[in-house]
């Protein structure tokens, strides 16, 4: 990729969207942003993210202090928004090719559904726009140009 098509920045987002009780209403929260010019960094924020978000909305019962022996017991897997959450986070299979998607100039959309909820973690790839060049000094047709003076001018 040319360094002209590689993006300049990433913005990195994560967001909850979810009913408001009693109104009827959707509403978006935005949980955290982030800003960088790094793929490797903005892949690194966004799984902080989701390890943060799954721990805030249920425990990890394996890092747990407050687990006891008693409580993990096997059970049988369920798909719950924490764990889809970590599992996305801990896989660098996905992680590699997330990685390689956005240096291609893609977006990365992550939507892991809760019982009343929706998370969506998001990369976009920005490019800013060139530099303005600034027009050619001289050859102002005969005419003198004026110094501009500003308040922090002395005159002489």
């Amino acid at each position: 990729m040319s360094p002209e098509t590689e993006p300049a920045v990433y913005w990195c987002e994560a967001v909850a969207e979810g009913p408001v009780y009693s109104t009827g209403r959707i509403v978006t929260y935005v949980l955290g942003s982030w800003q960088t010019f790094s793929p490797v960094l903005a892949l690194r924020w966004l799984r902080g993210e989701a390890r943060r978000i799954a721990d805030r909305l249920d425990p990890d019962p394996a890092c747990s202090g407050w687990v006891t022996e008693a409580m993990r017991r096997p059970v049988v897997p369920v798909p719950d928004c924490p764990a889809e959450l970590r599992v996305w986070a801990a896989d660098m299979d996905d992680q590699r090719a997330a990685r390689e998607r956005i240096k291609a100039g893609e977006p990365l959309v992550v939507v892991v559904p809760d019982a009343d909820c929706r998370y969506t973690l998001s990369i976009r790839p920005l490019r800013l726009p060139a530099p303005l060049r600034p027009a050619p000094l001289g050859g102002g047709g005969g005419r003198r140009r004026r110094r501009l003076r500003t308040w922090w001018h002395r005159p002489r």
